[in-house]
């Protein structure tokens, strides 16, 4: 999506003339630390430690960058296993900081002081403004300039700094995490290379990320980032605090800074929010004022709200992607780090890429994913009936007016929430084994595995309750019972497991390192002799504050969007499914809603550690799964309409035939009024389609340009 009005392919001279500008003001500010005389970043020789004599071959690994960094920004932590082989920690070090040229990744690393014997080497990761810079002309984010939105290329560096931005203004907080962790999963494997070095079990194939075989091997247990606590300060103030629980949410700021998925999900849910007011508005008009007659009319309304919301949501997302940089982003994606296989050139890009036959994808999804996936329906399936037998049981024992008939429905609700957390894991988990290639694909297989679970897991009691006791009024209650114990629960879990989570681990297996750091005064807190000076990295002073932020946010739960959309999802099914018998869930729904925006925003700041930025241009599967549950509704309305008492009276004088071909062709007829909006809203507005079409148009006259002025020179 290039929309610029010069050449976008920037010459070789301007391109080193840019170069030499970054390394200058890199020596510039090495300069000015030289003449502090800081000891922290240029300690007297003396003081560094000497290399391991083994790990000679590998170094001058000690990067160049790392000597004439001014000033080490942490934007990932690494911490290794305690016990990993000497020779593989050595490898996997130097394979991070070496020079691109030499297959490494040319990043900056400072180790944390050693403060236990019960932990492994802890790094903080970082690179040059330089490096930043050339990883993400790597990656080809789209960046706006004077004239629009271009591909970033530092070649043409002073194109992208305008309106009195600075250098650090080019790349986002997000764009700097994804960039490092792009950079760190790109330390490919050589051909040469074919097994962990001191790890002769752990084999490598040409093309592998050296990273995740770490992580898989479990000798790396964690990597993530370090939350910004003063960003995370002035943000929290305009975000999850309860005096802005009435405004709009600050969406730009959460993109700088969690990236476009982050901020996808929270201005999804606010939408979602703010439209859940018709049907409220709706169910109060039908609460108040509805009788028989008047219930297709307020059920053809449910439908036209509930098309018109996702088909609107289609062009806000496309305004938003397109506004990010991100609506250009290539179908044609990457492996994901986790894929395997046999190296191969790839028939798109022609580059050397993992290949792992389709067929044994299929076979592992249609011949055990499938098959697993049936199987749980069927034991959910039977717990519901069992719930429903149970209360049933109640009712016979203890009368229908008795509170002792609402356990057997709370305890259904309970269970439902706890299985929501199995299953979540389990697809995970069955989606892992099945290879796919991009993370897409990932995702799509993952969401649709979660859509069945979840629906039998918390609709099925619905519909046997609607449709084989054909009991309304137990249908009503159970559905309201359902989905505010189910939201409770689920609030709870959020907020409470993480926090008790995080406590035990820091009071119980980090008691020692947590109560010296929470006890003593800032420059009281002693390290003790390390396992790992030989490395020769320059580590983080002992007061440094990092070294207390990273024990606490090590403890914490890693945060995914996942829980939150398929909580959605959930709670989209409960207002929509059975919206012309229980127009009262849109308000419990619009009243959690509220809340939900400002709790999801607390845990993300406060009880999870930082998540890692994803480049989106929408929310994915999600919506395929809320337009299916939309679909669905239009079907179990109709037939909760026909089965209706009130109705029933007003349809008396009619056959059953009749009756039958008349809620058959409501159906087909309110199917069409969805099709009909879904054709006549388009994804993306005008200006968004105009836009795009000029940007081609341009990108090819600069290509054009381009191609004479080589012909002429």
């Amino acid at each position: 999506m290039l929309n610029s009005i010069k050449s976008t392919i920037p010459s070789m001279e301007q391109r080193k003339s840019q170069i030499n500008l970054l390394n200058f003001m890199e020596q510039e500010k090495l300069q000015q630390r030289r003449d502090s005389n800081s000891e922290f970043l240029f300690p007297d020789d003396n003081l560094l430690h000497k290399r391991r004599p083994s790990q000679a071959d590998h170094s001058a690994t000690q990067s160049e960058d790392d000597e004439n960094f001014a000033s080490f920004e942490s934007y990932m932590v690494i911490e290794f296993d305690k016990s990993i082989n000497r020779d593989a920690l050595y490898w996997i070090i130097d394979k991070i900081r070496k020079k691109k040229s030499d297959g490494g990744a040319q990043l900056i690393i400072r180790s944390e002081p050693c403060l236990s014997d019960e932990r492994g080497l802890i790094i903080h990761i970082s690179a040059t403004k330089l490096r930043l810079l050339e990883i993400a002309d790597e990656i080809g984010f789209t960046k706006p300039t004077k004239n629009g939105l271009r591909s970033f290329n530092i070649g043409s560096l002073d194109d992208f700094i305008f309106d009195g931005m600075s250098m650090d203004d080019i790349l986002t907080p997000a764009d700097k995490q994804f960039v490092i962790k792009h950079a760190l999963e790109n330390i490919k494997a050589r051909e040469n290379e074919r097994f962990l070095p001191g790890c002769a079990a752990v084999s490598l194939y040409h093309g592998q990320s050296i990273i995740h075989a770490a992580i898989q091997e479990e000798l790396i247990v964690n990597m993530y980032s370090l939350h910004n606590k003063e960003f995370m300060k002035r943000l929290g103030t305009e975000w999850w605090n309860l005096r802005h629980l009435f405004k709009r949410q600050p969406i730009e700021k959460i993109r700088k800074y969690f990236g476009d998925g982050i901020a996808f999900y929270f201005s999804f849910v606010e939408y979602y929010t703010i439209s859940l007011m018709i049907p409220t508005f709706l169910g109060l008009l039908q609460y108040t004022f509805g009788d028989g007659e008047s219930s297709p009319f307020f059920f053809c309304s449910y439908v036209i709200w509930m098309t018109v919301f996702l088909e609107v949501w289609k062009r806000k997302q496309s305004v938003m992607a397109y506004k990010w940089g991100t609506l250009s982003l290539t179908n044609v994606e990457l492996p994901r780090p986790e894929y395997y296989g046999k190296i191969g050139r790839d028939p798109i890009t022609g580059k050397m890429t993992p290949q792992y036959p389709l067929y044994k994808t299929q076979i592992q999804v249609y011949f055990v994913s499938v098959p697993v996936i049936v199987l749980c329906t069927i034991g959910a399936i039977f717990l519901t009936l069992f719930t429903i037998y149970l209360e049933d049981y109640f009712i016979l024992q203890y009368g229908l007016e008795s509170y002792i008939t609402m356990i057997p429905s709370i305890i259904q609700s309970i269970l439902v929430a706890v299985l929501t957390v199995f299953y979540d894991r389990f697809a995970t988990y069955l989606t892992v084994m099945e290879n796919h290639r991009t993370q897409s694909q990932f995702e799509r297989h993952r969401v649709n595995k979660l859509i069945v679970l979840e629906f039998v897991n918390n609709f099925f009691s619905l519909f046997y309750i609607a449709f084989i006791k054909q009991d309304m009024k137990n249908l009503q209650n159970q559905l309201l019972t359902q989905m505010i114990v189910l939201q409770f629960v689920q609030n709870a879990q959020e907020f409470l497991v993480p926090k008790f989570k995080q406590k035990y681990i820091l009071w119980f297996c980090c008691g020692d390192v947590y109560k010296q750091l929470e006890n003593d005064d800032k420059n009281d807190t002693k390290s003790i002799q390390s396992n790992y000076d030989d490395l020769n990295i320059l580590q983080l002073e002992e007061n440094d504050p990092r070294i207390k932020q990273n024990l606490r946010e090590s403890a914490k739960d890693e945060y995914n969007t996942y829980d939150d959309y398929l909580e959605l999802y959930i709670q989209f099914g409960y207002v929509s499914l059975f919206s012309s018998i229980t127009p009262a869930a849109a308000f419990w729904a619009l009243f959690n809603n509220f809340f939900e925006i400002r709790l999801d925003a607390y845990k993300l700041c406060k009880t999870f550690r930082r998540p890692f930025a994803r480049r989106q241009k929408n929310i994915g599967a999600w919506h395929l799964a809320f337009e299916a549950l939309a679909c669905i509704s239009i079907m179990s309305n109709c037939a909760i309409l026909y089965l209706s008492p009130q109705v029933k009276e007003l349809t008396e004088g009619m056959s059953t035939e009749l009756k039958l071909i008349l809620f058959v062709g409501l159906e087909h007829f309110l199917l069409l009024l969805a099709w009909i909006i879904h054709k006549a809203i388009n994804d993306r507005p005008s200006s968004v389609r105009i836009a795009l079409a000029k940007a081609d148009y341009e990108s090819k006259q600069a290509l054009k340009r381009e191609l004479v002025k080589n012909k002429i020179n």
